[in-house]
């Protein structure tokens, strides 16, 4: 009886360490946020766009339970544990993330992160949105990027523009600005962060060894630098012919410890194979013997 009780205690313990690994506590005053406009069929159109762009390589599919198997798991966002929370606090975790999922503040302008509330309450029919806030004025920086590539001085240019008081544009100076190269397993950094200039030009040098495609192309995105509140960015993105051409196959083309699932060597899914059988059979043996042991006793 007391080995039984043991047991029961140790499986307990060991259960209960993933639901507090995983727990994701979201501010009271971020709970209570709602959306600056009532949804639409076009921002929930939109929504979904951005969601197979930023969303689905972790979540998968909405309501087909095929999200990628992390640690905490992404879950399905169609599903009750999603829904169940409110507008507010699924906006709050798209914005500020949380390993492994990246902050989304600084990727997605906030319209934009909007639109996926939008579209992922499009799976739950009781859904009921609250009534719209008004939008406070903001008094930050607004701030938007574009990218371009210099030929003849063959450097990347990246140029900051933010609104002004009278509702016009001009550069944005003084804005520190990273370039990342999209990798197959996250971002990879370009150079070092640049600082705007007067004209709200930032330089980068790109490297010329980069392997990009099998056209050369790369996919880059420039962002701001900067985790205040009190300022709204808008990242530019591009794919660029600035890579060196690869003719060799991709890394997840191929069967490699690295590639997908479906793909992965034939020695190490039998491996993980027989050590599941070898694991369960174990727990099956503890059970029996639990068993015997308490037929003896009686």
């Amino acid at each position: 009886m007391r080995m039984k009780s043991l047991l029961i205690l140790i499986t307990a313990a060991v259960l209960q360490l993933p639901a507090q690994a995983q727990e994701w506590v979201v501010p009271d005053d971020q709970k209570a946020v709602v959306a600056p406009f009532m949804f639409t069929p076009e921002m929930q159109k939109q929504g979904e766009l951005s969601y197979q762009k930023n969303c689905q390589s972790c979540h998968g599919q909405m309501g087909k339970d095929n999200w990628v198997k992390l640690v905490p798991p992404p879950g399905d966002l169609a599903k009750d544990k999603a829904q169940k929370l409110t507008d507010g606090a699924i906006f709050y975790k798209i914005t500020a993330g949380k390993a492994p999922m990246p902050e989304f503040r600084n990727i997605i302008p906030e319209e934009e992160r909007w639109h996926l509330v939008a579209y992922i309450r499009s799976f739950n029919p009781a859904y009921v949105q609250p009534a719209p806030a008004a939008a406070k004025a903001f008094a930050g920086r607004t701030v938007s990027l574009a990218m371009a590539y210099d030929s003849l001085q063959k450097k990347l240019v990246v140029t900051a523009a933010e609104k002004l008081k009278d509702g016009g544009d001009g550069p944005a100076e003084g804005i520190q600005v990273v370039l990342q190269v999209k990798r197959y397993f996250g971002s990879l950094n370009i150079g070092d962060p640049k600082t705007t200039n007067a004209q709200g030009k930032a330089v980068f040098d790109f490297p010329s060894d980069l392997p990009g495609d099998r056209d050369g192309l790369v996919e880059l995105t420039a962002t701001v630098n900067d985790p205040r509140s009190e300022m709204r960015t808008t990242p530019a993105k591009a794919a660029l012919a600035l890579g060196t051409p690869m003719t060799r196959p991709g890394l997840t083309e191929t069967r490699a410890w690295w590639s997908t699932r479906d793909k992965a060597p034939v020695w190490i899914a039998l491996t993980y194979t027989l050590a599941v059988v070898i694991v369960w059979g174990f727990i099956f043996y503890i059970l029996y013997t639990i068993l015997q042991l308490r037929k003896l006793g009686n």
